[in-house]
């Protein structure tokens, strides 16, 4: 295959996943606790080419000997931010927000598999779960957790009360604040985390829990409108350039016609 079209068309493919990640940010400009992405381009396959295979007449040469080339870019993978959001004050008592690198822990339940995931978000709600109880759930019905595994639950029309340590005020049952090792393993599986190699750790320290607060997303709206600019005239020079590779193929086969 002719290696300007190789080059080329790699070039368009990683422009548009850099396109969908930045398109992926400004969609959660809103999101609570939306942790940014940033992509990352590589090269594919690269050789190097002896283009003197006489060395006595390499003598004087100021190029290298062997011209390293490339087989175009890829896109190697999304990293997240892991800036801190802004402060966004509610004063809603089930609004909660940990400032430090910790995670919510959850719990989703899908048929009769429950699965312990890891959110930024303290968008929590209350939904009642008989007895005069409630549960603190995230918009997607995910249920909040304390630092044994078990589902927080309040008394309905109790004053709920959060410390920084994540105690809730008049009871035994602590919030679990919990610290990943690596997030950047983290598999985002809609609104929440799942593990994916990483390990998590229920924490005491470096972590403290704001009652009444939001994290809010930490992207950047100008710097995402940059981005897609540069992204933008990326794509359209790899573009041009696949055009300008194909209209050399065709003259090429002209000529041997």
């Amino acid at each position: 295959m002719n290696t300007s079209f190789s080059i080329a068309s790699t070039g368009i493919r990683a422009y548009q996943g850099k396109l969908d990640t930045i398109a992926n940010n400004i969609a959660n400009v809103e999101t609570s606790g939306y942790k940014r992405r940033e992509a990352a381009f590589s090269d594919n396959l690269a050789i190097s080419i002896q283009n003197q295979a006489e060395q006595q007449k390499e003598q004087g040469r100021i190029s290298p000997p062997g011209i390293r080339t490339t087989f175009g870019s890829r896109l190697a993978g999304t990293s997240m931010d892991l800036t801190q959001g802004a402060l966004k004050e509610t004063n809603n008592p089930f609004d909660l927000m940990l400032v430090g690198d910790g995670y919510f822990q959850v719990q989703r339940t899908s048929g009769d598999t429950a699965q312990i995931m890891f959110t930024r978000s303290g968008a929590f709600q209350a939904t009642p779960v008989g007895n005069d109880r409630l549960q603190l759930v995230t918009p997607e019905g995910d249920i909040l957790l304390d630092q044994n595994g078990n589902p927080i639950e309040v008394a309905s029309g109790a004053d709920f009360q959060v410390l920084t340590d994540g105690t809730i005020a008049g009871s035994t049952q602590k919030i679990a604040m919990v610290t990943i090792d690596n997030p950047q393993l983290l598999k985002n599986e809609g609104g929440a985390f799942l593990l994916n190699g990483a390990n998590a750790v229920v924490t005491d320290t470096g972590v403290q829990m704001k009652q009444g607060f939001i994290e809010s997303s930490n992207v950047d709206l100008s710097q995402e409108m940059t981005d897609m600019i540069k992204a933008q005239r990326g794509y359209q020079a790899n573009a041009r350039a696949l055009s300008y590779a194909d209209q050399m193929m065709g003259i090429s086969n002209g000529i041997i016609r």
